[in-house]
């Protein structure tokens, strides 16, 4: 009875906490109370075997082919599954992780000493093979990740533990550009096909994969005995598919998973005065609308007057502020507070309707214009009301955009190919994260990139110079200095850096995340054995 008395308490408090919303979402907190009533009077809170089970929107849509991707939640469970020459943390530079360590013995030759003694999981050795050969099947194919060593002329082994890899031009930051590369058994991979090795990778990570489940939706992962990165916490996991953001939310109040992923801000309070625990992870990652200037004839776009005075149209204050609950800043430039070459004299742009309506009446478009944007919703944070919103701002200065909501599969062919049809622009993340650098997504926004949709080669000599500086002192200031032009080239509608909202039991106590996901092998659970 004390156990009910304290439940209804809770969820009193809970019901009593916001009084405000829209149907819907009153209809969706109420639905969370629910079924988290019912997890505390019939679950229990007896612990399980060191196993958890965890939800989240989508799998990798190349499952176990960590080449198609590098980004959250794809990241997350290959990041269990694999490891690279390299592992990036919180700080400003790489950490060993299948490389022990690595010099830069002349601008263009690096050489990396790999780590002894590892195993793939059905038990082949690692060696400098894998590694020349991972670089040889990106090279042969156009994956995303190929993108991310095309500066790279040459791997060869100089014996089984250590690699010389030969770069085109200098780069400063080779080491960080590799922990995008997860190695893979080459032999195996050449010997089953890709889509093989998809459906059943062998990894030299913590976990190595049972199975995908039915139709793909539940991934069953075990301890692999033989890893080299020590597992201090969960010797067992499912990672499920649940699509539906209410739906991964009353699974994880109802206890039937332990994690929840890719939650949004607006779900904090619920979560916590529902007994769930939430850790919110700020990340260099910005949220954008790319900014399409690729394209035959003429185009507003191509105007840099009107790129800024979308900035200038949109109200990212309260994007930030209201939406995303101060959990996140706005940005109006690719380095956000704290990362490498950020330019703290580079201000967001204000949120000014008149100057925005200026600079489109001097660009020629004072009666307005109208354009088209292909957006992902659905993968973290309210992205969805906050591209409306966009919208909706844009419109009051004259700016009609029809917003047309595509899946992460359509994006992501679209974006290797370059074939964006009538788009105008699209959502983009700028993933720092991927380097804690924010040099890969200048490339991108850039005429560097393969099938570029942003192109100002005024901009390019100065990017060369950036990848060509092997002094970090001075590549910074000159990543201060880039900044300020991106500002002006305003190559997207910047909105905010990202917070990656993670709910978890109680018996979780808390979440250790690196920025290409959660890292499972250092979670602790209350009453493992």
């Amino acid at each position: 009875m004390a156990r009910l008395v304290c439940a209804i308490q809770r969820f009193s408090f809970a019901k009593q906490a916001k009084t405000s919303g829209s149907r819907e979402q009153v209809a969706g907190r109420q639905k969370r109370v629910v079924a988290a009533v019912v997890a505390t009077l019939f679950l229990g809170a007896s612990p399980r075997a060191a196993e958890i089970s965890v939800a989240t929107a989508a799998f990798p849509p190349g499952l176990g082919n960590p080449f198609t991707g590098v980004n959250q939640p794809s990241s997350e469970i290959w990041l269990a599954i694999f490891d690279a020459l390299t592992v990036l943390d919180w700080g400003k530079e790489a950490k060993p992780a299948l490389a022990v360590r690595w010099q830069m013995e002349a601008p263009t030759r690096w050489v990396f000493h790999l780590r002894p003694n590892v195993t793939f999981h059905d038990g082949t050795p690692f060696t400098a093979r894998d590694v020349f050969g991972t670089i040889d099947i990106l090279r042969a194919t156009t994956y995303l990740v190929t993108g991310e060593i095309a500066n790279v002329a040459s791997a060869t082994a100089r014996d089984d533990l250590t690699v010389e890899i030969v770069t085109k031009v200098p780069d400063a930051i080779l080491p960080k550009r590799l922990a995008t590369m997860f190695i893979v058994n080459a032999a195996r991979w050449n010997s089953v096909g890709p889509e093989a090795y998809a459906r059943a990778p062998t990894g030299t990570g913590p976990y190595r994969l049972v199975s995908w489940g039915p139709a793909n939706k539940l991934a069953e992962l075990e301890a692999y005995a033989g890893a080299w990165r020590q597992i201090d916490g969960v010797d067992r996991f499912t990672y499920r598919v649940i699509a539906e953001q209410n739906a991964r939310i009353q699974a994880l109040m109802s206890g039937q998973v332990d994690l929840s992923t890719g939650l949004m801000t607006e779900d904090i309070a619920d979560l916590e005065a529902a007994g769930i625990k939430v850790h919110v992870q700020p990340n260099p990652q910005l949220k954008s609308i790319a900014l399409r200037t690729v394209r035959a004839g003429a185009h507003p776009l191509k105007d840099p007057r009107v790129r800024r005075a979308l900035n200038h149209a949109v109200d990212k204050d309260a994007i930030a502020d209201v939406m995303l609950q101060g959990h996140v800043v706005p940005v109006g430039q690719g380095a956000p507070p704290g990362l490498t070459g950020h330019n703290p004299d580079v201000a967001p742009y204000a949120y000014d309707p008149t100057r925005a309506r200026a600079l489109l009446a001097e660009a020629g478009y004072a009666n307005g214009l109208s354009l088209k944007f292909d957006v992902v919703t659905g993968n973290a944070t309210p992205d969805a009301i906050i591209y409306q919103k966009i919208a909706q701002d844009l419109a009051a200065v004259g700016v009609a955009v029809d917003l047309r909501t595509i899946t992460f599969a359509d994006y992501q062919g679209k974006y290797v190919t370059g074939k964006w049809g009538e788009t105008d622009g699209f959502s983009q993340t700028w993933n720092n994260a991927a380097y804690q650098d924010p040099i890969r997504a200048v490339e991108y926004f850039s005429c560097l990139k393969p099938n570029p949709f942003f192109c100002d080669s005024a901009l390019v000599p100065d990017i060369e110079a950036i990848n060509a500086e092997t002094n970090l002192t001075r590549r910074e200031d000159m990543l201060k200095a880039y900044m300020a032009r991106l500002h002006d080239a305003a190559p997207a509608i910047w909105i905010t850096n990202a917070a990656y909202v993670i709910g978890h039991a109680p018996r979780i106590p808390a979440i250790a995340m690196l920025p290409t996901g959660v890292s499972f092998e250092r979670l602790q659970v209350e009453g493992m054995p």
